[in-house]
């Protein structure tokens, strides 16, 4: 079977992302911390060994998206839910037969983690990697896939717990990856930045890009 992932982002303007975070450390260092993120995120999946998009919510700059390492598509109009239901639909008529969708926020997300949801494809319909904050960090799905977002709260508590009720409507059969938590908050920077497991090189880069000033 063939499977892709497809990471969603966007590029790394002050004000346009990390809003909750920018609230406690600015917009320019929630932006900073948030290209490293991204950055991790795409090296995650590049070293998964599967092909990888970069969907993107809005047109890039010229500039920014020369220097990007994988190809990337602009997402259409609507919804998060709208947006993602469209990206599979995209994988699918391509003719992939598995397609893994991962947001640009957990740290943790390895490419260990992005392979073991590409294989258990093969076996169920869809995969999912809960966060922390009830929402997830990973959805997967097997062609021809199904409508797992109409209705679903995104940004909310209640995400993953609405999708799973969703994927037992369907009558679907899946897998769950482990729960990772998001960095969304002030708090969860924190958080990582004091996690004595978390890899140095990528904290280090994570704490240059909070207190760097220009």
């Amino acid at each position: 079977m063939t499977s892709s992932v497809v990471v969603f982002g966007r590029e790394p303007l002050p004000g346009r992302v990390k809003t909750r975070l920018a609230a406690a450390i600015g917009s320019a260092a929630a932006a900073r911390v948030y290209a490293v993120l991204l950055d991790h995120t795409l090296e995650a999946a590049s070293a998964s060994r599967l092909p990888v998009l970069l969907s993107l919510a809005e047109c890039p700059s010229a500039s920014w998206a020369a220097e990007l390492s994988v190809p990337f598509e602009i997402q259409k109009a609507g919804g998060l839910g709208e947006r993602m239901a469209d990206a599979f639909a995209r994988r699918f008529t391509a003719g992939d037969d598995n397609v893994v969708v991962i947001g640009s926020d957990c740290a943790a997300l390895t490419s260990d983690l992005i392979r073991q949801a590409a294989v258990l494809l093969d076996e169920n319909s869809a995969v999912l990697g809960p966060a922390v904050d009830g929402g997830y960090y990973l959805i997967g799905q097997r062609s021809p896939g199904a409508d797992l977002f109409t209705g679903i709260p995104f940004s909310d508590p209640q995400t993953s717990a609405a999708t799973r009720e969703r994927l037992s409507a369907h009558a679907l059969c899946w897998s769950e990856l482990t729960q990772l938590p998001d960095i969304d908050t002030a708090e969860d920077l924190e958080a990582l930045l004091a996690d004595p497991v978390a890899p140095r090189p990528f904290i280090r880069r994570l704490a240059a890009a909070v207190h760097e000033t220009r």
